[in-house]
């Protein structure tokens, strides 16, 4: 694939005094959604419209987003600080938004609602609080991870169809067999061993230790086909499992055990690998698992150990819609990667000017629609970007 490069970009600084917290394609109208806030000082929030090419109609320095709907969110939970919202979905056929928030509020936002229907209305709550949230694709299921260590099933009318417990005894879903060549120390090491050991036999097995900068968090996400959905969590603080569940909710298998497997996680919609981030002593990779769980290559980022330590610490994952570019989502800064030959090419590499003090990651969003086409925001710009 030929280098990616901007053909059309189209960013103005925010005006609202909340910082940007999460964006949603309107394919419809091909407008973006965005909620702002909230925070600690100021528990508010606000859904807004970009309208399409709102930043050429619109003199310098005018607010090109309009109010969809504001409420005040104080978080029910009390440790923590405030509310924040985990996932954004526009739904464009009902002129609707649905909102997850953290401390277990789902949210729907009507711009247009019908004799009966409230604009806002809280349609259902998790006591415990949600850690992630995600659509399926066809829109037709959420699924929902809790603090209570459990995942639910909902559907677009919110009733809950499957409640499924994590437990230890899911490890042994996939039992993955370990084919190396037993303890170190029982092995003969001259140099005739060496040459005659099998190269496709790993010289170590991971024991899935936790990476020193996990933020303990989870991901949810669905395969293209919507037909299964992978989950990332931490097992009983020991490693990290990804978990692949069918649509019915049916255990499919478990990963194997990875030293310093982060939290990001991201289906590539084609089907075939599903990638994470794994943090090593000396580099960072983007590592590849199969649907059963097993391993299935990787490529390592551009770092240097003072990068992985500042700008690099925290990374997110996510696929375009054709399967063709990720996106390495950093905390100032976005890298897009793709695959030629069985290797992983840099394309190209978009800056983000954040907010050093907001503790919001940025927003980051490919279209559902259009495969080069994403939006970037912070806490102070906002930018919608077309690729070729």
């Amino acid at each position: 694939m030929r280098n990616l490069k901007n053909v059309r970009l189209a960013e103005v600084q925010l005006q609202s005094e909340l910082p940007l917290t999460a964006t949603a394609w309107d394919t419809a109208s091909d407008a973006v959604i965005c909620t702002f806030g909230p925070t600690e000082s100021n528990p508010v929030i606000e859904l807004r419209r970009k309208r399409q090419d709102a930043y050429f109609s619109e003199p310098v320095g005018a607010d090109v987003f309009e109010c969809i709907a504001s409420w005040d969110a104080p978080c029910p939970l009390p440790d923590l600080p405030c509310d924040r919202v985990l996932s954004l979905h526009y739904f464009a056929d009902n002129l609707s938004a649905c909102l997850v928030l953290e401390g277990g509020d789902i949210v729907i936002v009507r711009e247009e609602p019908l004799p009966g229907e409230d604009k806002i209305e809280i349609l259902g709550s998790v006591d415990v609080g949600i850690t992630a949230a995600a659509w399926s694709p066809d829109e037709e299921l959420l699924a929902l991870t809790t603090r209570a260590n459990t995942f639910l099933y909902m559907t677009r009318e919110f009733e809950n169809v499957a409640e499924i417990t994590f437990t230890p005894e899911d490890l042994k879903a996939s039992q993955h067999v370990s084919v190396g060549w037993g303890k170190k120390e029982t092995q003969f090491q001259g140099k005739r061993a060496k040459a005659l050991r099998d190269p496709t036999v790993p010289e170590r097995v991971d024991e899935g230790k936790l990476s020193s900068n996990d933020d303990r968090r989870t991901t949810i996400t669905w395969r293209g086909d919507g037909a299964y959905v992978a989950v990332n969590s931490i097992e009983e603080g020991t490693r990290r499992a990804i978990r692949v569940y069918s649509r019915e909710g049916t255990l499919d298998s478990v990963s194997e055990p990875v030293d310093g497997l982060e939290g990001a996680l991201s289906w590539r919609p084609y089907g075939n690998l599903i990638a994470g981030i794994q943090r090593r002593d000396d580099r960072v990779d983007v590592v590849f698992f199969e649907r059963n769980g097993l391993r299935h290559g990787e490529f390592t980022l551009r770092l240097t150990e003072e990068e992985m330590s500042s700008w690099a610490s925290d990374i997110h994952l996510t696929w375009n819609v054709d399967s063709t570019v990720l996106a390495v989502q950093f905390k100032d800064r976005v890298q897009l990667w793709t695959m030629g030959n069985y290797h992983y090419y840099l394309k190209q590499e978009f800056p983000v000017a954040v907010n050093s003090s907001c503790p919001n990651p940025f927003a980051f969003k490919w279209h559902q629609e259009k495969t080069l086409r994403f939006v970037a925001g912070a806490s102070g710009t906002f930018s919608v970007s077309d690729i070729d």
